[in-house]
């Protein structure tokens, strides 16, 4: 079934939208969870006498529905068991019930234990309830403190704030508005088997790094054991190590790491001079602007060697910048 949203009616047209279709638009857009007003206490739970505890005003978003509280609301406890301690919760209700539609908070009992569990949101095809916080009821205990209330309204699970989806995507914003690109380019390996260092490399002839186990591959972007191609424009940050056993540390060698483009060198990474054998690491790192498609490697040459070697191990980070 096709839908369309939205267009006014004419004499001969009308066109006629519930409250769904609003809800069904606002969902693809704004998330579900609190608001973060830097004006407002956004629904946060503190404690007040006996009790009784208050809840802050804020917004929070279900569904495509939209809850408001204008001003701080007390909401009270039933009596705490005489022997064993519970927990309740402070809960949004989004009832889309016919014969209820409408938005409401509330204390949602748990069940008195000597080990209480957390009660169960209700979240089904008419309600769909978020808890703002969680309240512990200690036996026997006639009012509730604020260290007796842990905060719910960052937990994904059953609150979370605001995201915007289908505008920003791959992007998330947390409460303190903090971005997170979890889907963004990152590369991780290590390469434990030794790797042949040989003597008088030059850069006409310089090697490929071998990156061995691949630990993260968010985009999956690696295409062999030395290659890489980039999934999207932008600008990438390489960093290399290479690990020698002390005996095989060249005393006064170089080794210099590049980094190649299509099979062409684009820049140096860096040079390492080896001063003594407790010298045994080399790290470079630096940054390319990328195009997608682009295959990439590292390679390296060697300079002032008198003999052969071998790596110990190889670690290869890359993460897309920018």
């Amino acid at each position: 079934m096709e839908r369309m949203y939205f267009f006014d009616s004419t004499a001969d047209d009308q066109r006629v939208y519930q409250a769904a279709d609003w809800a069904r638009f606002h969902g693809q857009i704004i998330g579900n969870g609190v608001s973060n007003d830097p004006n407002l206490p956004n629904l946060e739970v503190t404690a007040k006498t006996n009790m009784e505890i208050a809840l802050g005003a804020g917004f929070m978003f279900a569904n495509g529905y939209m809850y408001e509280n204008d001003s701080t609301m007390t909401l009270t406890h039933a009596i705490a068991d005489p022997n064993n301690d519970r927990i309740d919760r402070i809960v949004i209700c989004f009832d889309n019930n016919p014969a209820e539609r409408r938005i409401y908070a509330y204390v949602k009992k748990g069940t008195p234990a000597s080990n209480p569990v957390l009660p169960s949101l209700t979240r089904d095809s008419y309600v769909f309830e978020m808890s703002v916080a969680q309240v512990r009821i200690i036996a026997g205990k006639s009012f509730v403190e604020q260290s007796e209330i842990e905060d719910e309204r960052a937990d994904d699970l059953v609150c979370g704030y605001i995201p915007l989806h289908n505008i920003y995507r791959g992007l998330t914003i947390n409460e303190v508005g903090m971005v997170s690109m979890p889907n963004q380019s990152f590369i991780k390996t290590r390469n434990n088997t030794s790797q042949p260092v040989p003597a008088g490399v030059s850069l006409s002839q310089a090697l490929k790094i071998k990156f061995g186990e691949t630990q993260a591959d968010k985009q999956s972007e690696i295409i062999s054991d030395e290659q890489f191609v980039a999934k999207a424009d932008g600008i990438y940050s390489f960093w290399i190590e290479m690990a020698f056993e002390f005996s095989d540390v060249v005393i006064d060698g170089q080794i210099s790491v590049y980094v190649y483009v299509n099979g062409a060198q684009s820049f140096p990474l860096g040079t390492k001079s080896f001063g003594t054998t407790s010298d045994r690491f080399l790290m470079v790192s630096g940054f390319d602007d990328l195009q997608e498609g682009d295959v990439v490697d590292f390679r390296f040459t060697t300079g002032n060697f008198d003999r052969d070697t071998q790596t110990q191990f190889v670690r290869v980070r890359v993460s897309k910048v920018a």
